[in-house]
């Protein structure tokens, strides 16, 4: 599972690259006399918007800094106790 850290630098990298490709569009439209907009992209960063929000989440805590990582179980117990 990926880790807070790593989820932010993904959706960070991921917005600059949509920016990138968005100057690289309005800068090389053929068509100067119906020319693109920033606006013409916002459905674009919408979209982007519901990936790096809620469905890439907050990503794992970061155990590493508590060093709490060897002792952490392998998985997170979801049932209670049994009955005795």
């Amino acid at each position: 599972m990926a880790t807070r850290k790593e989820c932010d630098q993904y959706a960070e990298e991921l917005n600059d690259r949509l920016d990138a490709l968005i100057r690289w569009a309005i800068a090389n439209w053929p068509k100067r006399d119906f020319p693109l907009l920033q606006s013409d992209f916002a459905q674009s960063r919408r979209e982007i918007g519901g990936i790096i929000g809620p469905k890439l989440g907050d990503g794992e805590p970061d155990n590493t800094a508590t060093g709490s990582t060897h002792n952490a179980p392998p998985y997170i117990a979801m049932n209670p106790m049994p009955w005795p």
